[in-house]
């Protein structure tokens, strides 16, 4: 028998909120376009940005990167533990909505560069390190809020799903306008001077995301309730390292971002010091993989009804790996290159959504075992954790930059140098979608999910104080639902 503590009613004078629908689907959908267009400028041209427009060494660019990371090391748990301590219905929208304005700000502080073209002196390095730290910050406390929203807007597995699925198609719609908007408005709005074209494109990305992140907080509503008093940190943390489940998918996607990190980082440099081509054809090959990442989102919900989640998220990732060991395997050519990468592409749109369902199922398959609910705790370590794979990603391929011999503005490198960008593009990406993939298929079981309340309805009745919660295949679980994945 497992003990399931009672939830904690809504309080009275709030208005119970109204049925899941289409419209909170797209709203919450429209979050990750938010969040995903800001982090595939992180992605693909942060680093572009640090070492060809503002001209730092690569060597500063990795330490720039590691001292802002440290900063969410503290950030993120914190914000999950003020999530799991809120009454129901409040737990994550109002950390949302305070921190819209500042998130925006930031965005435009952290591409404002400092000096000239030929500025020296440490004041430089100073103000991209605190401005980055700034929008690492931001970006915690919002994301970290917008993530657990999946597991306390509804407790029905196939709500999830759709959740997750809307997840993904945002993240590819924001990944798709950057990678094709960004070069060509920053050349435009710049007239040459691209230092200038990144201050006045990121002002209007600001606004931008700042409008989708406040659909979210106006649209969007939290279902699932929260325990009846604030629970230790001690109870909190205990649960979430009994989540087995948790951990190893974690662990997974450790993996994978560590690996899209080196692949979308290096990129640039692919094309530009490997294939000889442009950093617009850098972003017209970023494109084409967001294409086929939005197709893979689209069928992600109908493989997941036939396999599960978590044979999607495998078999998926494994896929990645293997479309980027073979074009490391084949010589340089533009032909490999972009086949591979759209093949990649397509992969990731379908195991994305399914890896997000999965953790959302983990998280409630652990409070189903513990009795203790940890949805803001769970969400905000699994942030943390992809953050610091993203920007410890960024600082490895940065020295990996360094020691293969890449010379910041240069537009001719050495064979050393192009050998390194390959590596960091291919070789080190594959490795870490195999192992990932890997991990979930082998390690990770199928976590029992058990439907929820109709998605119109709050948490607020108490369930009876013992239960046993009759275990549901997560297949079953979803094809119990006739509603399709969003289109």
């Amino acid at each position: 028998m497992v003990r399931i503590l009672p939830l904690s009613p809504v309080m009275a004078d709030t208005p119970p909120p109204p049925p899941f629908g289409r419209r909170e689907l797209l709203a919450f959908g429209a979050g990750d376009l938010a969040f995903n267009i800001i982090w595939g400028l992180m992605l693909s041209y942060l680093e572009y940005f640090y070492t060809d427009i503002c001209l730092f060494p690569p060597a500063c660019v990795a330490l720039i990167l590691l001292c802002a990371r440290a900063l969410s090391i503290v950030t993120d748990p914190l914000v999950g533990m003020v999530i799991d301590r809120r009454p129901a219905g409040r737990q994550a929208l109002p950390l949302l909505r305070m921190g819209i304005v500042p998130f925006a700000v930031m965005i435009v502080l952290a591409f404002v560069p400092v000096g000239g073209d030929a500025a020296t002196g440490a004041g430089r390095y100073v103000w991209a390190c605190v401005t980055y730290m700034g929008l690492c910050v931001a970006y915690s406390v919002t994301n970290t809020a917008y993530g657990a929203l999946t597991s306390l807007i509804s407790a029905r597995p196939e709500i999830r799903l759709r959740l997750a699925s809307a997840r993904m198609v945002g993240a590819g719609l924001g990944a798709l306008l950057i990678a094709v908007m960004t070069m060509p408005c920053v050349d435009w709005l710049g007239h040459g001077d691209r230092r200038r074209g990144f201050m006045l494109f990121m002002m209007g990305v600001a606004v931008v995301v700042a409008a989708l992140l406040g659909l979210v907080a106006r649209l969007c509503h939290e279902r699932v309730g929260a325990h009846p008093g604030r629970q230790p940190v001690r109870v909190l943390a205990r649960a979430l390292l009994r989540n087995g489940g948790w951990l190893r998918l974690t662990g997974a996607m450790i993996l994978v971002m560590l690996g899209s990190t080196f692949m979308f980082g290096a990129l640039v440099y692919y094309v530009r010091f490997v294939l000889r081509g442009s950093d617009h054809d850098a972003g017209w090959m970023l494109g084409a993989m967001n294409v086929l990442g939005l197709c893979g989102s689209l069928s992600s919900g109908a493989l997941a009804r036939r396999w599960g989640n978590r044979g999607v998220m495998g078999v998926g990732t494994c896929l990645c790996g293997t479309w980027l060991a073979l074009a490391w395997l084949a010589p340089p050519g533009w032909g490999v290159t972009i086949a591979a990468t759209c093949l990649f592409g397509a992969c990731m749109g379908v195991c994305n959504p399914a890896c997000f369902a999965l953790l959302a199922d983990y998280v409630e398959d652990g409070a189903r075992r513990s009795g203790v609910r940890t949805a803001g705790l769970a969400w905000a370590l699994n942030s943390t954790a992809s953050k610091l794979a993203f920007d410890g990603g960024g600082s490895m391929l940065a020295w990996l930059l360094a020691g293969s011999g890449l010379v910041a503005g240069d537009h001719a490198q050495a064979a050393a140098a192009r050998a390194g960008i390959g590596a960091g593009f291919l070789a080190i990406p594959a490795c870490a979608f195999l192992g990932a993939g890997a991990m979930v298929l082998l390690l990770c079981r199928a976590p029992v999910v058990v439907s929820g309340p109709a998605s119109g309805a709050t948490s607020g009745a108490a369930p009876p104080a013992c239960q046993t919660p009759a275990p549901q295949n997560p297949v079953d679980a979803v094809n119990s639902t006739a509603s399709p994945p969003p289109t």
